[in-house]
């Protein structure tokens, strides 16, 4: 990398933690906002330079957001954490890159950093070249109502009584506490409905080996962040609760395009659908990833990659 920095950036009460590297300065700016909430990105510089060499073609942004990875300061500070906050810091942090880098920005949104990205594209569409939302976020009651089916009737089908113990005992939702949220997210990871052929266990092993192996985080920027998810979840499981992004982001003033996993349960695809079917955008595509689940980004990386070159060169994504 000729570019590879780590910075510390300042938004009013807030002080929070980018990572930026790329080989050509020349190219186009990328933020990358992790899905959570309350998960880091800083950490995934390593295995997303591997699996899809996105620092070739643009300078890439990897942001630890309020409230998670380096950016977290305290046990209790992710108790205040809010949507409206997290997307003013993120129409701030593309003002900065703006002021830096003299362009506008593409972005790419992960699951809620999807909606994170879309609310911050309607507030200041002069500062996103395109947005890329991936799994994004959209019904929060639909993907409530997803996980919790998908993973009850799965636990039936495979004879689990110890997954069907634990879901019926939450119900169905809304799941406002976080034990509930938790066990509805465990049982619908472990059956294959975020990542394909993984389990609860195998991603939070993986995220905190990412953690460790990266040169940005001390032992108690790794503590403070594994105790801290659950304190941002439960901070914004209202409001995820009932989000519907086809009711409040009805138009977007910049090009947009969805990547959807044809087997996500946590983001279901007919939200996506009907999201695509009623936004208005001067240009908007969706494009299936016909093996994925909730993250098409590490089931297929290679045709996640040409689709953002496509999006960087302006041409059709897909299908």
């Amino acid at each position: 990398m000729t570019i590879d920095e780590r910075e510390e950036v300042h938004f009013r009460d807030s002080a929070q933690w980018i990572r930026i590297r790329g080989v050509d300065a020349s190219n186009p700016v990328l933020l990358l906002i992790q899905q959570g909430p309350g998960l880091p990105m800083m950490n995934e510089a390593r295995r997303f330079e591997h699996l899809l060499g996105l620092e070739q073609e643009f300078t890439v942004v990897y942001w630890d957001q309020r409230g998670c990875g380096r950016s977290l300061r305290g046990a209790e500070e992710p108790e205040g954490v809010t949507i409206e906050l997290m997307v003013s810091d993120t129409v701030s942090l593309l003002e900065w890159l703006r002021d830096r880098f003299g362009k506008e920005i593409f972005v790419i949104g992960f699951s809620f950093g999807g909606a994170i990205g879309a609310y911050a594209a309607v507030r200041r569409p002069d500062l996103v070249e395109t947005l890329v939302a991936v799994g994004m976020d959209i019904d929060g009651a639909a993907a409530g109502t997803s996980a919790y089916d998908f993973a009850l009737n799965t636990a039936v089908e495979r004879g689990k009584p110890r997954a069907i113990r634990q879901l019926e005992a939450i119900g169905p939702p809304p799941h406002l506490k976080l034990k509930q949220f938790s066990t509805r997210v465990r049982w619908a990871t472990n059956f294959g409905g975020v990542t394909t052929h993984e389990t609860y266990s195998t991603l939070a092993r993986g995220l905190l080996a990412s953690m460790v192996r990266s040169p940005d985080y001390s032992v108690g920027d790794v503590i403070r962040t594994l105790r801290g998810v659950g304190v941002t979840q439960a901070a914004l499981l209202s409001d995820l609760a009932s989000m519907d992004l086809t009711r409040s982001v009805v138009r977007l003033e910049v090009p947009v395009v969805l990547l959807q996993g044809r087997l996500d349960q946590v983001a279901p695809g007919e939200a996506t659908q009907r999201f695509a079917s009623s936004l208005e955008a001067p240009n908007k595509q969706l494009v299936w990833f016909e093996k994925s689940a909730h993250t098409p980004h590490l089931e297929e990386p290679d045709k996640f990659r040409d689709v953002i070159l496509r999006v960087r060169a302006k041409q059709p994504a897909g299908t």
